[in-house]
Order: C-alpha cells, then sequence, then structure tokens
C-alpha cells in the first residue's frame, strides 16, 4: 500500500484543529517504495524499543522565517492565502521500529511553526520546535519533507530535508 496522501492523512486524523490518534493501519507509511516523498511530507519513525506516542502540532504560519527567541526561530508575516493546516495537530502511536509517512501535508509555501511532543511531554526547545517550509521540487531544489524521531534509548530529535530515511 504506498503511504497515503494529504487527503488521507487529514481524513485519517480527524477534523483539523483536534487532537485524534492515527494508530492502526500499519502498512501506514511504508518505506519500500524507491520513489522519494514530495515536498511538504510528514514522517515518523520509531527506533526505541518500546511504543511511543509523538505529536506534531503547528502553532503559527507565516511567510518569512522571524528572529530567534527562547531557542528557536519564529516566522511572522501573513499569507495571502488560507493556509488549511493552521491549526493542525495530529498524533501518532508508534510500536518499536515503526515508520509512518504522510505525504503531503503540508501543502501551502508558507513558513509553520511546529511543536513536537513525545508522549505527551514536551522534549524542549531545541528538540521539540522549528520552523518548516516545504519547497517544492524542481530540477535544482529536492523536496523537503518533517521527520520526528525517537531513537533507540528513548531520545527525540526532528529532522527537515530530503527524503532521506
Amino acid at each position: 500500500m504506498p503511504s497515503p496522501n494529504r487527503r488521507s492523512f487529514l481524513k485519517a486524523v480527524g477534523i483539523i484543529g483536534t487532537s485524534i490518534s492515527v494508530a492502526g493501519c500499519s502498512e501506514i507509511g511504508s518505506t519500500e517504495s524507491s520513489e522519494s516523498l514530495p515536498a511538504g511530507s510528514v514522517k515518523f519513525h520509531n527506533d526505541d524499543s518500546v511504543p511511543h506516542e509523538i505529536s506534531v502540532e503547528v502553532l503559527n504560519v507565516g511567510t518569512m522565517r522571524g528572529e530567534r527567541i527562547d531557542g528557536h526561530y519564529t516566522v511572522t508575516g501573513t499569507p495571502d492565502v488560507a493556509v488549511f493546516q493552521r491549526n493542525l495537530t495530529a498524533t501518532v502511536v508508534l510500536e518499536p521500529g515503526e515508520i509512518r509517512t504522510y505525504e503531503s501535508v503540508f501543502e501551502s509555501e508558507v513558513w509553520y511553526d511546529i511543536r513536537f511532543t513525545l508522549d505527551d511531554k514536551y522534549p524542549g526547545e531545541d528538540s521539540a520546535r522549528t520552523i518548516f517550509k516545504p519547497v517544492r521540487p524542481s530540477a535544482e531544489t529536492p523536496g523537503r519533507i518533517l521527520t520526528g524521531r525517537v531513537w533507540d534509548g528513548g531520545e527525540f530529535s526532528w529532522a527537515i530535508g530530503p527524503d532521506n530515511s
């Protein structure tokens, strides 16, 4: 089963702005395909030996990257278009070794102020908060995806970049 697209992701998490667990179908997020993920995709990894709940929340959207405050960058400016992910909150529960991928979740070309939580706890500014702007793929620019990962031992980190699993 290929990775779900943005519409499937939003359907899986329910109404935008509510936090709902998307645990379930173990085939969601199959990474056996050699194709790169489209820009704006979200990937969750659990490399730990116990299950974990990872939540991602959009705190703000903007047209440009702002200044660094309290250990993280902010976003500023008002987008000219409606950004449907403005109030997105989603939660996944991952079994040990599980990877889930959701394609094209963030489709607007704006800056997103993102916060992760791990098992209902906020790991801290450096490891759990970032800004993210999906860049559309072109000959010069690969698509950027947002990844949240729990490492062996329970440490959490995020990454932004091309799909490199």
